[in-house]
């Protein structure tokens, strides 16, 4: 298992030993308010029972806005404080570690009028931008009641999906979960209509002290949407020689591949 473990976590980060103790970043700006988010998916279309749930933060500053899982920030925050190979070594194979089911991060309005949006595909992590005005809503006059908040309904065709989201007057954010922004008003609730994803607020609190919201200075992959995912496609058909590269035995190689395999339900299947 340890042996498993170890292989699992090289693959999905992009770090050798002496990286992690050298990262560096750039500071954007202080984050003010902190929104978290419950996401209920399913990723893989085959598999209607195989519910995940999955707990992000967005944090938000006066310009810019950071939304990343939440396991995979506490994880990146503890690892900065790691000065040797096996304080690593011992974090990424304990079995009570928390593990991120996201790797992605995205930034809104970071450069200017952008978003940017970065993963990792072993052995290096990936970074494009696209425009920040990505969503035609259509605002209807529904409104609710969801998370003790008063919501308006607005509906969007975006990635090969028709969302409904929720927004709240009230929290004059115009910000959300995963890229969704651009409402008057912080997106409470968003799902799609099929409910393979559904993003839902828990809370949003005021920062004090502020949180930085920065971005690791490295040699990223700067490629298009499209690039980026051609590449995933890649590494998703060759994940066993991928395996094979990193020692991975043979039982180890058939479960990342049984995983890999689950993950067959992006959220967005249209990658334009």
């Amino acid at each position: 298992m340890r042996n498993y473990l170890l292989i699992l976590a090289i693959l999905f980060t992009n770090c050798t030993f002496a990286q992690w103790t050298n990262k560096k970043y750039t500071n954007i700006e202080p984050a003010t308010l902190v929104a978290t988010y419950t996401l209920h998916s399913q990723p893989d279309s085959t598999n209607p029972s195989w519910i995940r749930t999955s707990t992000l933060i967005l944090l938000m500053g006066p310009n810019v806005s950071e939304i990343v899982d939440k396991a995979a920030y506490i994880n990146d925050t503890l690892t900065r404080k790691f000065t040797t190979k096996e304080q690593i070594i011992d974090y990424l194979t304990n079995p009570k570690a928390i593990r991120p089911n996201i790797l992605y991060s995205i930034y809104k309005n970071y450069p200017k009028g952008k978003l940017t949006f970065k993963d990792h595909i072993p052995s290096d992590t990936y970074k494009f931008e696209e425009d920040l005005d990505l969503f035609h809503w259509e605002l209807t006059g529904d409104t609710s009641t969801i998370c003790g908040y008063k919501t308006q309904k607005a509906t969007c065709d975006f990635g090969g999906r028709s969302w409904v989201a929720w927004f709240a007057p009230d929290l004059p954010y115009s910000d959300g979960p995963y890229k969704f922004n651009g409402l008057p008003g912080l997106i409470v609730k968003v799902s799609d209509t099929r409910n393979h994803y559904d993003f839902e607020l828990t809370s949003i609190n005021k920062l004090d002290p502020c949180l930085m919201i920065d971005i690791e200075d490295k040699d990223y992959i700067v490629t298009t949407k499209q690039g980026f995912f051609k590449a995933f496609d890649s590494f998703r058909e060759d994940i066993i020689n991928r395996a094979k590269q990193y020692g991975a035995d043979n039982d180890s190689q058939q479960v990342l591949a049984k995983n890999m395999a689950q993950r067959n339900n992006p959220i967005e299947l249209i990658r334009k």
